[in-house]
């Protein structure tokens, strides 16, 4: 098995901090998914193989979730042929460590609060990166230095961060877009049919937009005296 390690404590003296991590989360979370795979249809976060610390673990993901894309089922036996020659999978005894993960069904019960732990704490690690470029580069104070452009470089990186993008969640595969338009498609039809999103009051304007929905940026264009600000505040 691969050696479980939680949030890592404050490093002592002359010791590098260890990033945050809980791979025994990853584990559970992936046994959770090869037991039933319909777990990835109501997860709380977007994730991908890029948000698991442990890269074996991203690669049973990222396999798991191409076997359920093709609509085949992903269990240890579907899973062995593709890590045979892995050599991370070699080193923690072989394709039978994708049996273990399944051993223990507790992780069905948790796999929601697994996925979030997984995704928020991959974010963490990002938040690390971002801050330990930063100090690098406020540290050189050579005269080429631009310390304006830094901060501002700064401010994109940590926005991407607090966005829940960053470089890893800015692609959502087939399965995930497409569970997405399920979702909104499944709101319309049990609002009549037509509304996806929160309705703006009026039927002629949700009947073209399916109504307001999250990170939506509506902008209102029109020359002056031509009722924008009524409608804002109509729709408000």
């Amino acid at each position: 098995m691969l050696d479980v390690v939680r949030l890592a404590p404050s490093a002592t003296a002359g010791e590098a901090p260890q990033l945050p991590r809980n791979i025994e989360a990853e584990a559970a979370f992936l046994g959770a998914i090869l037991i039933d795979n319909r777990v990835v249809e109501d997860l709380p976060v977007a994730l991908t193989p890029d948000h698991f610390f442990e890269p074996l673990h991203g690669r049973i993901f990222q396999q798991t979730m191409a076997l359920i894309e093709r609509n085949s089922i992903a269990t240890p036996v579907t899973l062995k042929p593709y890590f045979e020659a892995d050599e991370a999978m070699k080193a923690v005894g072989g394709v039978g460590y994708l049996a273990q993960l399944t051993g223990s069904g507790a992780g069905l019960i948790g796999a929601r609060d697994f996925a979030k732990q997984i995704y928020d704490l991959a974010l963490l690690r990002e938040l690390a990166g971002v801050g330990r470029v930063l100090v690098e580069n406020a540290l050189d104070t050579s005269e080429r230095v631009d310390p304006q452009a830094q901060i501002e470089e700064a401010e994109t990186a940590l926005y991407r961060v607090a966005g829940g993008e960053a470089e890893m969640g800015s692609v959502k595969s087939f399965s995930q877009a497409r569970l997405t338009a399920l979702q909104a498609a499944e709101r319309a039809l049990n609002s009549g049919g037509h509304l996806s999103g929160i309705t703006t009051g009026i039927s002629s304007m949700n009947a073209k937009i399916g109504g307001m929905h999250n990170s939506d940026l509506m902008i209102l264009a029109g020359r002056p005296g031509m009722g924008k600000t009524s409608l804002a505040t109509n729709i408000a």
